[in-house]
C-alpha cells in the first residue's frame, strides 16, 4: 500500500510540474482605477520593469496636491485610450509612487519634443490606442499606437528593457528619449539629467531625482539595431 501511495503521488507530481502555468497569468488585472499595477515586461526580481504610461499628472497642481496623481501609481490606466510613452522602471500595487525612468516614444510625421495633454493630446507626442489591439502576457507587452499605425513590442530581462517597433513606410520616423517624464513628478524633481551619443547607434546618460529617494541617480545605455540620423 505504501509503494503504491508513493508512485501515485510521484506520477501527480510529475503532471503539475509539466503544465504551463503561465496561460493564467493576465498582467492588466489590477490596472483599472486604484489597483496601481502595471500590464508592461518585467522578471521576477528585475530591475526593469518596462510598461506603457497612459498619461502623465503633475503631483501639484498651484502649490495644491492633484488627486489624480494617485491614479497613476504604476503610469498606467485601463480606462484610457492614450499613451504618451513607455517607461523602464514602475512600482506595482503601492498606494504611494515614484519612478517611470527613461520614457521612450516612437512617432511619424513631425517631431514634436514635449508631451501632449488629455485636453490637448495634439500639443505633443501621445497617441490612441485599443484593448482590441493590445496584448498582456507575462514579460511580453504589444500594443498598436493607432495614430501613427506604430506596433510596439516589448520584453525585458534582469537588467535590459527590449523594445521593437514596427513602423509604416516612412521618411520621417522618430524616437523620442524623455529624461524629465515621471511618475508623481513635481517641481524640482528632477535633480540633473545627462545624455551623451557616443556614435550613430548608442546613447548613454543618466538621471538624478528626488522621489523616495533623495538623489536618486539610475544610469542608461540606449543601443539602436540601425543608425540613427540626428
Amino acid at each position: 500500500m505504501k509503494i503504491l501511495t508513493l508512485v501515485i503521488t510521484l506520477f501527480f507530481t510529475t503532471n503539475v510540474m509539466s503544465q504551463n502555468f503561465i496561460q493564467y497569468v493576465n498582467p492588466l488585472i489590477g490596472t483599472q482605477k486604484m489597483g496601481h499595477t502595471f500590464p508592461g515586461a518585467t522578471v521576477p526580481f528585475g530591475a526593469v520593469q518596462l510598461s506603457p504610461d497612459t498619461d502623465q499628472q503633475p503631483l501639484n497642481i498651484g502649490g495644491k496636491y492633484n488627486p489624480d496623481a494617485y491614479k497613476y501609481c504604476a503610469g498606467y490606466q485601463y480606462d484610457d485610450s492614450e499613451i504618451v510613452g513607455f517607461s523602464h522602471t514602475h512600482f506595482s500595487g503601492t498606494g504611494h509612487s515614484d519612478l517611470g525612468d527613461f520614457l521612450i516614444m516612437p512617432t511619424v510625421g513631425e517631431l514634436q519634443l514635449e508631451p501632449g495633454t488629455k485636453n490637448d493630446p495634439k500639443s505633443g507626442f501621445r497617441s490612441k490606442f485599443s484593448h482590441e489591439n493590445e496584448t498582456a502576457e507575462p514579460n511580453y507587452y504589444k500594443v498598436l499606437l493607432e495614430d501613427d499605425g506604430i506596433l510596439a513590442e516589448m520584453t525585458t530581462t534582469t537588467r535590459v528593457g527590449y523594445h521593437q517597433y514596427t513602423f509604416p513606410k516612412s521618411d520621417n520616423a522618430h524616437i523620442i528619449l524623455d529624461l524629465m517624464h515621471g511618475i508623481y513628478n513635481y517641481d524640482d524633481k528632477n535633480v540633473w539629467t545627462f545624455v551623451r551619443v557616443e556614435n550613430d547607434h548608442t546613447i548613454v546618460g543618466y538621471r538624478q531625482t528626488n522621489g523616495w529617494a533623495r538623489t536618486r541617480t539610475v544610469y542608461f545605455a540606449l543601443e539602436f539595431s540601425k543608425p540613427f540620423k540626428n
